[in-house]
């Protein structure tokens, strides 16, 4: 199979509507150019496993580190001006935040039984 086949192959596997799925079409395709189709065949699943937990980490912490700084922000314009101002909503963020973390996961598992689904089809011939 050239990497243009897969490509074809992994584009006919979209579903409307469906955004986990098609997120893992989308770096499967991302990552194929990228890396080129037979490099790409021969990453390890933990290896793809890792790459989503630092990847998801790494979001995570952004989204914290923004989280942060917006509330000491809130607090010094409180202190300086004497105003009170609208929180952020840690709560409703938090709830946002688990949401993508659990898709993230969801987005894992598609990726590597794309992954595998070609590795297979192309041993199988």
């Amino acid at each position: 199979m050239t990497q243009e086949e897969a490509l074809i192959r992994i584009e006919g596997m979209r579903m409307e509507g469906n955004k986990t799925n098609n997120a893992a079409i989308d770096l499967c395709i991302h990552d194929i150019q990228a890396e080129g189709f037979d490099d790409w065949l021969q990453w390890d699943s933990l290896d793809v496993a890792s790459a989503f937990a630092e990847m998801t980490a790494d979001a995570v912490n952004d989204l914290i580190e923004e989280i942060n700084s917006k509330q000491a922000g809130e607090v010094l314009i409180d202190e300086v001006l004497g105003v009170d101002q609208d929180r952020i909503e840690t709560l409703e963020t938090s709830k946002r935040l688990a949401i993508a973390s659990a898709r993230m996961f969801n987005v894992l598992v598609k990726y590597i039984s794309i992954h595998e689904y070609l590795k297979l089809s192309l041993y199988d011939r």
